[in-house]
């Protein structure tokens, strides 16, 4: 008999060795976290709890900062017009722009989509107000459907805090989120033909938020 048809099972191997460490890492430093605070609670010296994720206004200032220079704002100088350019024929190279998307599905693959959900549920909380700030920098017209939900779940994963951005991935997740060069589509489609579910669905969650507003 051959393997079960389960989403994801066609998945290279190294995807899911990867994805299947993060989120035991994960899983086990939040573990630890909770089991010290609350062997301290027992001791009656709760002291400051630790925070499992940054917060909501952090990575909100960290991705604006990164979409800012993504989508120059203002008149071109000679220094963000040459860095432009070199952005444009970085993502013009398929190998580089399929490494990229390949990043990104990893990333996504160790996220509690759950708990992003119950991050966000609350509508005047700081990280949906994260979510539509971030959300406003993406053109949603020009964006294909399925990029579109892909470009959803990462604000949704950033602003609470799931999704760090630190280091080379950054940059690699705003060019995504506003789907710079089809590079939200290229993430979409790879997590397709690894057969692995797609993230959830935010937008409706987005324009909840900001009808309220």
């Amino acid at each position: 008999m051959g393997e079960p048809d389960v989403p994801g099972a066609e998945a290279p191997r190294s995807t899911r060795v990867a994805r299947s460490a993060g989120l035991i890492a994960k899983v086990k430093r939040v573990g630890a976290t909770l089991r010290d605070e609350f062997e301290a609670g027992k001791r009656g010296d709760p002291g400051e709890p630790e925070r499992l994720w940054p917060s909501a206004k952090e990575q909100l200032a960290a991705m604006m900062a990164l979409l800012t220079a993504t989508r120059h704002v203002g008149p071109p100088t000679p220094s963000s017009a040459a860095a432009e350019q070199a952005a444009e024929a970085e993502a013009a190279d398929p190998e580089v722009a399929d490494t990229e998307a390949a990043e990104v599905a990893e990333a996504l693959g160790g996220i509690d989509w759950a708990g992003v959900r119950a991050a966000t549920a609350e509508r005047t909380g700081d990280a949906a107000k994260a979510m539509r700030t971030m959300a406003g920098q993406v053109d949603w017209a020009k964006v294909q459907p399925v990029a579109a939900q892909l470009s959803s779940a990462l604000i949704a994963a950033v602003a609470s805090g799931q999704l760090g951005i630190g280091g080379r991935l950054g940059p690699i997740v705003a060019r995504a989120i506003v789907d710079q060069a089809g590079l939200g589509q290229r993430v979409a489609n790879q997590i397709g033909e690894q057969r692995a579910l797609m993230p959830p669905d935010f937008r409706s969650v987005i324009d909840a938020t900001a009808r309220e507003v």
